[in-house]
């Protein structure tokens, strides 16, 4: 499980820096609500968060049909859509570069 969580984190860490930041950091509002909204209109549920070196939280949401979003939450409860997509997906084993493990 530890191992899933470091795949999707490091998945979404790429997703996160290949956004562009000032499109990506419109969509912002507290936490409690951008939760609930996700919810309800794509049913996602948290699979994975972390500290950035901001004081931020990094948190991935994953529906099971495979819509993901990941939002940046502020120490204040604010939170900001960074990115978001279709077609999610978990790999067994880590995908390293050569094709070795």
């Amino acid at each position: 499980m530890i191992r899933r969580l470091a795949i999707a984190f490091a998945a979404a860490l790429m997703a996160v820096f290949l956004c562009a930041p000032a499109a990506a950091q419109n969509i912002c509002a507290a936490r409690d609500d951008v939760v609930q909204r996700l919810w309800d209109r794509w049913q996602e549920a948290q699979v994975a968060l972390a500290v950035i070196n901001d004081g931020k939280l990094l948190e991935i949401f994953v529906s099971e049909r495979g819509s993901w979003t990941v939002i940046i939450s502020d120490p204040n409860g604010r939170s900001c859509v960074a990115s978001a997509g279709q077609e999610w997906t978990v790999f067994s084993t880590p995908k390293v570069p050569g094709g070795g493990a």
